[in-house]
């Protein structure tokens, strides 16, 4: 017994753990002892959106399925802002995601959905697994110099754009020290993960398959709505290399328009369609 427990407490990653657990304790005591200010309020979801967006604009179509072409001015915005939602580096969450992809639902995926729900939405992060998940191929990425600026100076960026600019603008602009903490920092923080999580677990459990049945990834309209458009998912998994996920006029996809606004003010170019091959076509347009 006693082997088996050193090895399940090996096996734990505790930085991870106290990591993930420090916000939604400070936001559990905070929000009965700190006033919630509309100012505040607005500011949180301010930056929830613009770390959202440089979430699923950049880290993820961008960056991880090449869907589109950015500016450098566009890429550097979304690399810091993307680390302000402190899920790690581009590189690193490129990585998972790759792999994800690659070996969906298999043991070399990173958050396979068929080791349960609570796995796959957060208990893939608490444990020392790297060596069990597939490889995948990072040469664009360690040949962009912007991820590799990230990359270096990761630590400095996310705290900058992740807690010292959200509390000191509540605190110079309106005196909201306290609630700049609390709530743009720890609550937008903790609403950010668990949009992303669930992405990687419900979007993986609940909805429908329209397009692929090949692997667990669904349909999702409330996720759609909630997570600026990573809730169509199933439409994702079968076309992932496509700049839109919710692929009609109906299905709320925020980063989809984002991404069109883009292009067509110059800020990026040669968004991907998977739509433009005649059969793919007709089955979207069903």
């Amino acid at each position: 017994m006693a082997l088996t427990t050193g090895c399940l407490l090996r096996s734990v990653d505790w930085f991870q753990l106290a990591f993930l657990a420090f916000p939604p304790l400070v936001l559990c005591y905070g929000s009965s002892h700190v006033h919630y200010q509309l100012k505040t309020l607005i500011w949180q979801v301010f930056l929830q959106c613009l770390g959202g967006v440089s979430m699923t604009a950049g880290y993820h179509r961008l960056w991880s399925h090449r869907s589109y072409q950015a500016s450098r001015p566009l890429k550097y915005i979304l690399a810091a802002f993307g680390a302000s939602t402190c899920q790690w580096s581009i590189m690193w969450w490129v990585r998972h995601h790759r792999a994800h992809h690659r070996y969906v639902d298999t043991d070399r995926d990173p958050y396979n959905a068929k080791r349960g729900l609570f796995y796959s939405h957060i208990g893939w992060l608490l444990i020392n697994g790297e060596h069990t998940w597939g490889k995948v191929d990072l040469s664009d990425l360690k040949q962009d110099p912007i991820v590799v600026w990230q990359q270096r100076y990761y630590v400095v960026i996310a705290a900058f754009t992740g807690l010292i600019l959200p509390v000191s603008i509540a605190h110079f602009g309106w005196d909201d020290l306290r609630g700049g903490f609390v709530y743009a920092t720890c609550f937008r923080l903790v609403w950010t993960w668990h949009i992303t999580f669930c992405i990687n677990s419900l979007a993986h459990w609940a909805g429908t398959q329209p397009f692929s049945t090949r692997s667990s990834a669904r349909n999702n309209w409330l996720l759609g709505f909630v997570s600026f458009g990573e809730g169509w998912h199933n439409f994702h998994h079968a076309f992932p290399y496509d700049y839109r996920n919710g692929v009609h006029w109906y299905q709320a996809d925020i980063t989809k328009w984002c991404i069109w606004i883009w292009e067509k003010i110059g800020l990026a170019k040669n968004l991907r369609r998977i739509d433009s091959h005649p059969k793919i076509k007709s089955r979207i347009m069903r």
